[in-house]
Parts: structure tokens; C-alpha cells; sequence
């Protein structure tokens, strides 16, 4: 089988869905030896995404097509045209809740990684949401199947995109293990002290700053609270600037919490196992998450972890940690003091997390997203 990629809207590599689109992608062709792989893409991403195997042929365009307005006319109007050109039988469409064309020609998988602008008002400016909200449902029920990262995912699709459940295909996400299994906590404390300055216990959340869906801001409510009941952590917000993320900042400041708040802008991939490893808990607040790769990476890491009840996230987390109300600073401060107070709780939530995580693996996505090729392809 000849299998076309659009290997768009990855974001760098730099958010989940890049994430998914390096390690799947790079994977395909280890789970699909006898098959073929053409990849669109823009010249920038090659490297961004690690798209240099040479059994990928990557078709590349200029890194200007990157451009939201300019990358959705590409789907709808050359696509199908570069499909037969390039003789491909099925089409993967791997962040297929952000790049979706109308009609392609032979059999079509999009991964619909969360339905969050449905959930969440304001998560976009106004056109990108109108786009989101109006036209992405239409095109990804024209999809031959739709592979939902999450059962709360394929939920949405079924429940407000109007997808034909018959055609959706949960396959959960993985994440790279081997980054986070053998980290040495005081080293990585001491590493953490010389890079970010954080020299005591630390409180940490992962997350790109973005305002209102990531929910940073009740965070900081609710870590005040803590603060002013005694509690000496610090907190830890490690992720690259998004929208809204001023306000999050401002927060902060309205707050007091200059001095115990820590910004560490974008963590690169090296550096990430040793935030992980040094914090004393993950916190996880979002009020929306197709899946919430992380969860898995903190849990792997040996990090308790306490998260927001909404969407995928229990899902993830299953019972190896604790939920809270992430409209409620009060709700989240409880989770994180039980979790202080109570070493014995903390000792098998490690256990139980580090059991929950081995169970995700990118190569057991990899292969069943092959499987749905094929399907879709028969």
C-alpha cells in the first residue's frame, strides 16, 4: 500500500499534537515495513518533526504554507491533486482536528485529537473559532474513519460533530518511556536548581500558557491559598507563551506570588525529564483535554498526580491519582494538601502511577493506526 501523510500543523513538535505527529509518524514505517509513505509537510517541519527517515519520501513545500488560511486551501484544493500525482491509496490525516480537506479521492483517517472549541468559549480568536466550530465537524465526517485519541474524544465526535460512530476508532496515545524510567531525583534537583533556580520542593504543571483552557489562573488561586495556609512549595509553570498568556502572568502578580511562582518559558525535550523528576507533585488543571500526554510522562517520572475531573482526563489517570473541580480553587488546594500531608498515599500513588503509565506506548499507537489504514484502505 502506497500511504499519503499530511504531516501539518504540528506546532514544531512543541504541543501534543506534534508530539503525535513525530512519534507516529516516525514509527509507521517500523509497523509497516511492506508499505509506502509519502509525507507533505513544510521544509521547516522535516527536521522539526524528525521526518528524515529515508524510507519517508517527504514531499516539501515552503515553510509560508504553514499558514493557517494558506495550509487549509492546500488541503481543500491540491491535496487530492498531490494524492494522485504520487499514486497513494489511502490518505492519514494525523492532527485531523486542525487539517482536514473536503474530498481527496481514495479512503481517508483523520486523528481527531480533542473537540475542545466546543467545550471551551474563547479558546481561539473569533475566526479560528467560527472555523472550528462550523466547518471542521463537516469535514471530519467525510472522513472514511476518525480515530479519536480518547473515549471521551470519540464521545464528542459521535455527540456533537455528528461523526458516524460506526467509523470511529479509539486509539489511545503513547509517549516515550525511556526519557522518564531510570531519573536520579537528586540530580535532577540539582539540575533544576542550576537551570530555573528552584532550589526547594516544587509544585509543577506542564502546559503551553494559555488562557482560559489551560486553567492556569485557578491554579494560582488556588495555590495562594495554599501559600497563605503555610504551604512552602513553590510552583512551577513550565511551557512556552500562548494566547491569553499576559493574563496569566498579571494573575500572578495580583496575586503576590512574584517570588514563588516560576516561568520556565519552553522546556526542550532533554531538559523535561528533570522537572519531572525534581517536583514534589504534578498538578493538571485544565478544563479540557483530548488526552494530556504528561499525565503519563509525570507518572513514569514517580511524581504524584492530582488533575482536573473534566473530559479524557480520568481516562488517563484511572485510579492512580487524585481528581479535583478545576472551577474550584478550593477543590484543587484540597487534592495537593492531602497529597503533602499524607506520605504513606503519596508512596502508592508512585507505584500505582508508574504501573498506569507502562501501559501507553507510542509503538502500540503506531501499529493500530496501521490496522485502521488498512481498514479504511479495504
Amino acid at each position: 500500500m502506497k500511504i499519503g501523510i499530511s504531516a501539518f500543523a504540528g506546532d514544531g513538535g512543541r504541543s501534543g499534537i506534534g508530539q503525535y505527529l513525530a512519534q507516529v509518524i516516525s514509527r509507521l514505517p517500523d509497523q509497516a515495513p511492506e508499505d509506502r509513505f509519502v509525507v507533505f509537510t513544510t521544509r521547516k517541519a522535516i527536521a522539526d518533526l524528525g521526518l528524515e527517515d529515508p524510507r519517508l519520501e517527504v514531499v516539501a513545500v515552503p515553510d509560508w504554507f504553514e499558514h493557517p488560511l494558506i495550509n487549509i486551501a492546500w488541503h481543500i484544493l491540491v491535496l487530492p491533486l498531490m494524492l494522485r500525482q504520487h499514486g497513494c491509496e489511502v490518505i492519514y490525516l494525523p492532527a485531523g482536528n486542525r487539517r482536514l480537506g473536503w474530498w481527496y479521492g481514495i479512503p481517508s483517517v483523520g486523528t481527531v485529537h480533542d473537540l475542545a472549541q466546543l467545550h471551551v468559549d474563547d479558546k481561539y480568536d473569533g475566526w479560528r473559532m467560527l472555523y472550528a466550530r462550523r466547518l471542521m465537524p463537516r469535514l471530519m465526517r467525510r472522513l472514511t474513519r476518525v480515530i479519536s485519541v480518547s473515549e471521551a474524544t470519540g464521545r464528542d465526535l459521535v455527540g456533537l460533530a455528528g461523526v458516524d460512530q460506526r467509523v470511529v476508532r479509539t486509539i489511545p496515545n503513547g509517549f516515550d518511556q525511556s526519557r522518564f524510567q531510570c531519573l536520579d531525583r537528586e540530580e535532577a534537583q540539582l539540575r533544576v536548581a542550576g537551570r530555573w533556580g528552584v532550589s526547594g520542593p516544587y509544585l509543577l504543571y506542564v502546559a503551553r500558557l494559555e488562557h482560559p483552557g489551560k486553567n492556569h489562573v485557578r491554579l494560582l488561586e488556588a495555590f495562594a491559598r495554599m501559600r497563605a495556609d503555610g504551604l512552602q512549595h513553590q510552583l512551577v509553570l513550565a511551557g512556552s507563551r500562548w494566547s491569553g498568556a499576559e493574563e496569566i502572568e498579571s494573575r500572578a502578580r495580583e496575586l503576590g506570588l512574584e517570588d514563588s511562582v516560576v516561568f520556565t518559558g519552553f522546556v526542550p525535550n532533554e531538559a523535561l525529564p528533570d522537572l519531572y523528576a525534581a517536583a514534589d507533585i504534578f498538578v493538571f488543571p485544565s478544563l479540557f483535554e483530548g488526552f494530556g500526554i504528561p499525565l503519563l510522562e509525570a507518572m513514569m517520572a514517580r511524581v504524584p498526580v492530582c488533575a482536573s475531573d473534566r473530559a479524557s482526563i480520568p481516562e488517563v489517570v484511572g485510579d492512580a491519582g487524585l481528581l479535583f473541580d478545576p472551577d474550584d480553587p478550593s477543590s484543587i488546594e484540597d487534592r495537593v494538601q492531602q497529597i503533602v500531608s499524607d506520605r504513606h498515599l503519596r508512596d502508592s500513588m508512585v507505584v500505582a502511577g508508574r504501573q498506569r503509565a507502562e501501559t501507553f506506548s507510542w509503538e502500540a499507537a503506531a501499529g493500530r493506526v496501521v490496522g485502521v489504514l488498512r481498514e479504511a484502505a479495504a
